[in-house]
């Protein structure tokens, strides 16, 4: 399916569902492969739906805009008032957001993408030299525009997304925003996939946020938490059930906001806690 079929059938669906202000992935769903399809040519819906002239829903324009021109639209709004904007500004904006969506910004987006406005006021000022280390210094953080683990969270989606290729599997990257980051379809079936990397060189654990899991959680969705070295890399495919289970039993420690996995290496294996990995390593015939 090209981009010219998406957009039809697009339209066709909207057409057929005229009483609806906007299409949702569920009505997508309907449709045999055009979900995969509309991901693998627009990198989201409400890509699609403009590329369809098709209106779309304030969280999918949201999940349009790029964390660049949410910082780009924070500048400008900086510029025009003279000052750092505070959440009513957003608001009151009249004029500068037609830029970039065809809602108004809301500044709460701020908090899912950069963890907070203040974060986000931080990684835009360049009045001083010390402003800059401490945006240096966030970015390095946050992952927003490099290190080691920008690059390693990457390079694990990349490999994840090729072994499934090597499978058979028709694979795809999907927004972050979604919580989930690739999505696959083979035989007709639709699979959900959120990557996690360690570097088992470390103790960090690995963090499931609570919102992600809830909004995400289903019976078609999979953890694969890439184990990363200089030397080698080894995958964990954990179906849903299992790390609900985890959570349920203690053994994913829960925290405020979400649930800590902790992967340690002994004797070459891997665990958690006193379980046993070694069912789910690189067993690629778990997707099903």
């Amino acid at each position: 399916m090209d981009k010219s079929e998406v957009v039809s059938q697009l339209k066709n669906l909207a057409s057929e569902l005229k009483t609806r202000k906007y299409l949702t992935l569920d009505d997508l769903r309907k449709i045999p492969r055009l979900e995969y399809y509309m991901q693998f040519h627009y990198r989201g819906l409400a890509n699609a739906l403009k590329a369809a002239n098709l209106p779309s829903s304030k969280l999918a324009a949201a999940m349009r805009i790029t964390n660049e021109e949410l910082l780009d639209y924070l500048r400008n709004l900086k510029t025009k008032l003279k000052r750092n904007p505070k959440v009513w500004d957003f608001t009151d904006d009249k004029d500068l957001y037609k830029k970039y969506s065809d809602y108004k910004i809301s500044w709460s987006i701020y908090k899912t993408r950069f963890g907070g406005l203040r974060q986000a006021i931080k990684l835009i000022e360049k009045d001083t030299t010390k402003k800059e280390d401490e945006t240096k210094n966030l970015i390095e953080k946050t992952d927003f525009l490099g290190g080691k683990g920008r690059y390693w969270g990457e390079a694990a989606e990349i490999h994840v997304t090729a072994e499934l290729l090597y499978r058979g599997f028709q694979a795809a990257n999907i927004p972050v925003d979604e919580g989930l980051d690739i999505l696959a379809v083979k035989d007709n079936n639709t699979f959900y996939f959120q990557v996690k990397h360690k570097d088992i060189s470390n103790n960090q654990a690995i963090k499931i946020t609570k919102s992600s899991f809830e909004k995400t959680g289903r019976g078609n969705v999979y953890y694969v938490f890439v184990l990363l070295s200089n030397e080698k890399r080894d995958f964990l495919i954990i179906p849903f059930h299992i790390v609900n289970d985890w959570i349920r039993e203690g053994i994913a420690q829960a925290t405020e906001d979400g649930y800590m996995i902790y992967i340690k290496v002994r004797e070459g294996k891997y665990f958690i806690k006193e379980k046993g990995l070694d069912y789910y390593l690189n067993n690629w015939l778990l997707i099903k």
